[in-house]
């Protein structure tokens, strides 16, 4: 006859390496199932106990659920043990390509905060890539568009990939009126759609890669105006550029001291000689 070996709680516990709470969760999940003395309500816990205990915590080393843990211990066979594994592989593989794709942009935001004193006010070429951009405001209203909120919540669940932006059609920066008639956004590099699979739907435009003369300017106020964009169209009579497209830009930064609140804002114009 085998000899099975009881355990208190705490001799279970001190055993496993786990605290008396941790015991509990797991008996909670059925996953561990002491028996109980009835002549002094004492529960004892046994070698199986131990090997489902260990089990299961080595599922949870691979990052299953409690639930899955206590499924895959108690009940699962061995062809839907390996579908399990199989999917948690998938669903790693997605979290590491999220997750370095977040660790590139981080490194991008990084340098664009390092480089914030060196732009400002400052014209440099940039080639700007193509975007997708979702028009949400008529200067700073919301648009009324039910038709847009599905999209939006989508495009939202994708920060900071997606970014808050501004677009200001051509005749506008041509034109002699000082407050320009802009709209903002959500907006995706199009390389980045196209990593997160998001799908160009109706309701969203598309700009297309250009050569722009790009700054950095400071706003304390709601409206853009072309006063603070002025010495980029100056910039560009000078050097004989024309502009060949719509304005786009976003907000960088936003930095707030006691009242004082100010935006730090990326303009890119697009030119051609």
């Amino acid at each position: 006859m085998v000899n099975i070996m009881k355990y208190t709680i705490r001799e279970f516990a001190e055993l496993l390496g786990v605290t008396v709470d941790t015991l509990r969760l797991y008996e909670k999940h059925g996953i561990i199932n002491p028996t109980k003395d009835k002549r002094n309500s004492y529960r004892y816990f046994n070698d199986f106990d131990a090997r489902n205990m260990l089990m299961s915590r080595w599922y949870r080393s691979l990052e299953f659920s409690m639930q899955e843990a206590a499924c895959l211990t108690g009940k699962a066979d061995p062809h839907s043990i390996i579908e399990k594994v199989q999917d948690r592989k998938r669903q790693l593989e997605e979290e590491i390509k999220r997750k370095t794709m977040l660790l590139q942009k981080l490194s991008e935001i990084t340098l664009e905060y390092e480089d914030i004193n060196n732009r400002l006010q400052k014209c440099s070429l940039k080639v700007l890539p193509g975007i997708y951009r979702i028009k949400q405001t008529e200067k700073n209203s919301l648009r009324k568009d039910t038709a847009l909120t599905e999209i939006v919540e989508e495009w939202m669940k994708c920060l900071p990939f997606t970014f808050f932006s501004f677009h200001i059609d051509r005749e506008e920066a041509i034109s002699e009126n000082n407050y320009f008639n802009y709209n903002w956004g959500l907006a995706v590099f199009e390389e980045d759609a196209r990593r997160l699979q998001l799908k160009p739907d109706e309701g969203v435009e598309y700009i297309p890669a250009a050569n722009c003369v790009s700054s950095l300017i400071i706003s304390s106020s709601d409206y853009i105006t072309k006063d603070s964009i002025f010495f980029m169209l100056e910039y560009i009579k000078e050097m004989g550029y024309e502009i060949d497209g719509d304005i786009f830009g976003k907000i960088v930064l936003t930095e707030t001291s006691n009242t004082l609140r100010r935006t730090y804002i990326e303009v890119n114009i697009p030119i051609r000689n």
